[in-house]
């Protein structure tokens, strides 16, 4: 009974001080005192890794236009070639650097380099990511190993690299750009959405703890975007079906947005000092769906994995979009019309 009073007393006690700090805060925005200082990119330096291709390039275009200096990182050093071309049209000034942000050793590298290149960094996006789509029968742990690599132990390396010479700044901005697959874990992206979901915890603290030293932290939750990713993609299991959802879903008008479109409002609530960007109104609808009826939202997720997905194989080699799509003709090509064209602009 004691320990039924405990607990009892403790979470009356964690729901009168959560109370009383959304009471506050409430009544802080109300009264104005609550600061968003905007951010004028003018000048400022800006790393974004995976910066070569997809919404990474889309973003540098983004931000080069505002008047940033831009740092892209890459590891494919033709493909880094061709969007420093690309940035170099609208860019004040930018810099290419090869990286491999799976490797400690290079990011802390690259951290240095951007640094004596530009003399200072305004700026971290870290935006490099890998996507493989197959049921959970043909993953295997190096699967999910190389997802946590990229997509969440990349970020924490480059960020306690950047944060030394942040904190000397005494105002910086990191953006970390995670997804909605982070917020509502989906059937055959497992691997991915540990990662982002990691990356969303990482992102979520670290704007509490580093925003009394001058460092906001943006959390971007995107939906599905028409980068042109699908190609770039690996698939595993019946590939080939795996590939055919996959690039419809990624590629329909309303259900996914462009890749520019994404960027500006990257851009813009960067600017305007916010916490959270979601992207996508099929993006909100989900993350509220899941906030307020989280069991229903398994329910359709299990029943999309049940009817609409294909049935799963357990083939353990993976296929890369790229070649997947050569073998498709008809409907299939005129409904990713928008994502091969998002693919030739984005240099995937």
């Amino acid at each position: 009974m004691r320990r039924k009073n405990g607990a009892f007393a403790s979470a009356a006690m964690l729901a009168a001080v959560g109370g009383t700090a959304a009471g506050l805060y409430l009544v802080r925005r109300l009264l104005g005192s609550v600061s968003r200082p905007s951010v004028d990119l003018n000048n400022k330096v800006v790393l974004i890794t995976g910066g070569s291709r997809g919404l990474g390039l889309a973003m540098a275009l983004e931000f080069a236009r505002a008047g940033s200096r831009i740092a892209i990182c890459a590891r494919d050093a033709d493909e880094l070639r061709v969007a420093e071309e690309r940035i170099s049209a609208v860019a004040r000034e930018v810099a290419r650097f090869s990286c491999d942000v799976t490797q400690p050793k290079q990011t802390a590298s690259l951290i240095e380099q951007v640094i004596q290149r530009f003399g200072r960094l305004d700026i971290l996006i870290n935006n490099a990511g890998e996507m493989k789509v197959a049921p959970v029968e043909s993953l295997e742990r190096a699967d999910f190993e190389s997802a946590m690599a990229t997509m969440f132990w990349g970020p924490v390396d480059l960020t306690r690299g950047a944060l030394p010479h942040m904190r000397r700044l005494g105002k910086a901005q990191i953006v970390n750009i995670t997804s909605i697959g982070g917020r509502i874990s989906v059937p055959r992206l497992i691997p991915y959405c540990c990662a982002k979901s990691a990356l969303v915890a990482f992102s979520e603290g670290l704007a509490a703890e580093l925003a009394p030293a001058g460092i906001r932290v943006l959390t971007v939750v995107p939906g599905l975007m028409r980068t042109g990713s699908y190609l770039q993609a690996q698939f595993k299991g019946s590939a080939e079906d795996e590939f055919a959802w996959f690039g419809l879903a990624a590629n329909l008008p309303g259900f996914t947005v462009a890749a520019d479109h994404a960027a500006r409002q990257i851009r813009k609530s960067l600017e305007r000092g916010d916490y959270v960007c979601t992207i996508s109104w099929p993006a909100k609808c989900l993350a509220a769906m899941q906030g307020l009826a989280p069991e229903l939202t398994r329910d359709l997720m299990a029943q999309v994995n049940e009817h609409i997905l294909p049935k799963p194989k357990g083939t353990k080699t993976f296929v890369s979009g790229k070649v997947l799509d050569k073998s498709f003709r008809g409907v299939f090509r005129l409904f990713t019309t928008l994502g091969r064209t998002a693919a030739a602009e984005l240099n995937q």
